[in-house]
């Protein structure tokens, strides 16, 4: 309690252009974390996107396809990473994990009450959804256009743009917010480590 009483003290007397300085230092950081590792992550995700919807379209078989988008990433990988197709999917991912990171950051620079995290995790996980649904729903409807048959963009039903409003809903709640309840929960119920119980929620 005395430590938490102290911190609060030191960042009251920071003053408040050092205060934002910090801030914008931090979303920087969140911005350059979230695009880099992403990076490393979107091509293997653009393989299985293109393979689904060629699969769905008729046009390849999984397998078939993965090989084509692997043949064509290892030929020419700075043709690959221009692509629209690997930019679009490397977008939804940097979006999605950037808007995470600078929300958590934001709220845990404000306010330390317990009141101001509930809203945090409410704000984390409206916020990311929207990013990930709005940019997931632009780049499925540009691979069915690219990948599928004639006019499969067109043809997509509404009751599917709801199953993947309520996909989204589902990774976004098990990604982001999930992992900090059950965290939090190890630390205050089984006096652990909060570091420990963190990792360890990772796994849920």
């Amino acid at each position: 309690p005395t430590t938490t009483r102290e911190d609060a003290t030191r960042t009251a007397e920071i003053p408040e252009s050092v205060n934002q300085v910090l801030l914008g230092e931090k979303i920087v950081g969140d911005v350059l974390v979230a695009c880099g590792v992403t990076l490393g992550v979107a091509p293997f995700m653009t393989v299985v996107d293109k393979a689904i919807v060629q699969r769905a379209a008729g046009t390849h078989s999984i397998l078939s396809s993965a090989g084509q988008s692997l043949q064509g990433m290892l030929r020419n990988p700075a043709a690959y990473v221009k692509s629209p197709m690997f930019l679009m999917m490397w977008g939804v991912y940097a979006a999605t994990y950037t808007t995470a990171n600078c929300i958590k950051t934001v709220c845990e620079h404000e306010s330390n009450s317990v009141s101001s995290k509930d809203q945090a995790k409410a704000g984390l996980f409206v916020g990311t959804t929207a990013v990930n649904s709005g940019t997931t729903l632009l780049k499925d409807r540009a691979y069915a256009t690219m990948f599928g048959t004639s006019g499969a963009a067109v043809k997509v039903p509404m009751v599917t743009y709801g199953l993947w409003g309520m996909r989204d809903c589902m990774v976004i709640g098990s990604s982001f917010v999930l992992p900090d309840l059950v965290g939090s929960a190890l630390h205050e119920r089984n006096n652990m480590e909060k570091a420990q119980a963190d990792r360890i929620a990772q796994f849920f």
